[in-house]
């Protein structure tokens, strides 16, 4: 009995670190490295974008883990065309209605040049925001995570 109440306080535990523990934001740099944003979030984003050849939205799922890394959690998208994932490596499937695969790639940064093709978007606690808000069409943007307590207080919420 005495184990087991201990258990169930170590779940509450991880439990209320995990809802209320450490903010992360995501830091948004142009292509030389100057800072232009930080937004907080609760731990993940999308990045959408019109795919190129069939025109069709992209959906890209990031998580921010707690080491500081961005992790490609999913890619949604309606078409298959020249240029999508389509094989097993990352895992397959159709979900609700849309293919899906889940690459779980980590990185350190990501690096996006706006594409002038509309629909070049930022989508993170219900907001959108289209990335020509922080750069013009066929700049590059960099993306990059940090905990909302190691930055100065001019964040963007």
């Amino acid at each position: 009995m005495r184990y087991r109440s201990a258990a169930v306080a170590l779940a509450c535990a991880a439990s209320l670190l995990t809802r209320y523990g450490p903010a992360r934001a995501l830091r948004i740099r142009d292509e030389a490295g100057r800072p232009l944003a930080t937004i907080a979030i609760p731990a993940t984003f999308t990045l959408s974008f019109m795919h190129s050849v069939n025109l069709s939205r992209v959906d890209e799922e990031f998580s921010v883990g707690e080491d500081g890394s961005l992790t490609l959690e999913r890619v949604l998208y309606d078409q298959m065309s020249t240029g999508m994932p389509s094989g097993d490596e990352d895992g397959f499937a159709v979900v609700d209605g849309r293919f899906e695969t889940r690459p779980g790639r980590r990185f350190d940064e990501i690096a996006v040049r706006i594409s002038p093709v509309p629909g070049h978007e930022l989508r993170e606690n219900g907001r959108r925001r289209p990335l020509t808000y922080w750069a013009p069409i066929e700049s590059m943007l960099r993306f990059s995570a940090a905990r909302e307590s190691d930055l100065p207080k001019e964040i963007d919420r």
